[in-house]
């Protein structure tokens, strides 16, 4: 039972946290199915989630711990594209009957994470229109800030950057290395260095 209040609690605490919460909410009966339908698990630091290309059969959502999304470049060092922050799904968007990972999800500390098989997931869709809306909020969400941080790249000097990560994002850097930071800036640990002593 305990499991059941605890997840259902947790999706109602991230809706808040959206700002979203006088357009989204579930009725018991979601959050029946949830409870149903969520298992969690632990994953140890330094461990992958998913790996990229495999086929994702879970949607996930992370409780407690540090996860950064990344891809491997030519010379296969680990390129940040994103981190997830505690109480958020890592990838809500298994629109496909098939999908296959775009990137490694990682876990930098150890993580308590809950997930929903990818058929329960569609028979949601088919069951809840709140479920329905969170997601289309989700994404449209994260379509935007992957926009934003692609712009930046372009745009923005790496200084820029790091004082639109301390007015957006600031509390990645109480989780994540500088290394990791630097990568999802698109810039050297050293450059970052120097930025940091600049500000």
């Amino acid at each position: 039972m305990k499991k059941e209040i605890a997840i259902a609690n947790l999706i109602d605490e991230t809706i808040l946290k959206m700002g979203i919460h006088s357009h989204v909410r579930m009725t018991e009966g979601e959050k029946a199915f949830i409870n149903e339908h969520f298992e969690p698990i632990t994953v140890k630091k330094g461990e992958h989630v998913v790996n990229k290309g495999e086929e994702v059969l879970y949607l996930y959502y992370l409780e407690k711990g540090n996860i950064k999304l990344w891809f491997p470049d030519k010379e296969n060092r680990e390129i940040t594209a994103k981190f997830v922050e505690e109480k958020e799904f890592i990838n809500f968007f298994l629109s496909h009957n098939t999908h296959y990972a775009y990137y490694n999800v990682k876990a930098l500390s150890p993580c308590k994470i809950w997930r929903m098989e990818k058929s329960k997931l569609h028979d949601f869709y088919n069951l809840s229109f709140s479920f329905n809306k969170l997601a289309r909020i989700h994404l449209e969400r994260s379509i935007i800030h992957k926009i934003e941080r692609e712009n930046g790249f372009h745009t923005l000097s790496a200084e820029e950057r790091y004082k639109r990560l301390l007015e957006t994002e600031r509390w990645l850097l109480q989780y994540f290395s500088l290394k990791d930071i630097a990568s999802y800036l698109g810039i050297t640990p050293q450059a970052l260095s120097n930025v940091r002593k600049r500000i």
